[in-house]
């Protein structure tokens, strides 16, 4: 389990880094903090750097890690110095490994066995009494930040993993724009429902 580690230069001015390898951190003061804004380890911003962004903790060479959480999330572009905003831009995602190297990536769930074997169908009406399905796969997220790896995701699965499995109609990235903050106007309890009784029309 991570050791949350939160720094702080006077009682308002934090960031938090979540992992003992990581070279990067969050800011977390409302409207960010200025550049010269100094912290116990020495680290000072050279730049201004908004709320929720990432600081660099160490001096990242081109092409170096950019270590989340004890995770390589990315590589730079291009250098960049300690106290600097890192920004999408500065940033270029690692990829993602073949599907077929996943534990599960090529099982197939076989006969539906027990509980499910009478489960009731449910189907959409169709002219002639007829019905008619759609086999698809939704990924959705608890929060907005990610939403960019769910598109991500969608597309590597449509890649590598669709093909080998024709009996699956779609994948579908189910984002919302709501965040994590504790004190967010989100209609919880609606995003709590829309994950287990999703209807794709």
């Amino acid at each position: 389990m991570a050791n949350i580690e939160i720094r702080q230069e006077t009682p308002t001015a934090f960031y938090i880094k979540v992992h003992d390898t990581d070279n990067v951190a969050i800011i977390v003061n409302d409207n960010g903090l200025k550049a010269g804004t100094r912290f116990p380890d020495g680290l000072e911003l050279i730049e201004h750097i908004p709320q929720g962004h990432k600081v660099a903790l160490l001096d990242i060479p081109a092409n170096g890690e950019i270590i989340r959480y004890g995770e390589v999330i990315g590589y730079a572009v291009r250098a960049i110095p300690r106290g600097s905003w890192i920004d999408e831009s500065m940033v270029v995602l690692p990829e993602a490994p073949p599907l077929h190297h996943a534990a599960t990536g090529n099982q197939s769930p076989g006969t539906l066995t027990g509980r499910w074997k009478d489960t009731p169908l449910r189907a959409i009406a169709m002219p002639m009494a007829a019905v008619g399905t759609k086999n698809l796969l939704g990924i959705t997220t608890s929060v907005h930040c990610v939403a960019g790896v769910v598109d991500y995701v969608v597309k590597i699965i449509e890649r590598d993993l669709l093909p080998k499995y024709p009996n699956v109609d779609g994948v579908v990235g189910l984002n919302h724009l709501y965040g994590c903050g504790v004190a967010i106007n989100a209609p919880r309890r609606q995003l709590c429902l829309f994950v287990p009784f999703t209807i794709f029309r």
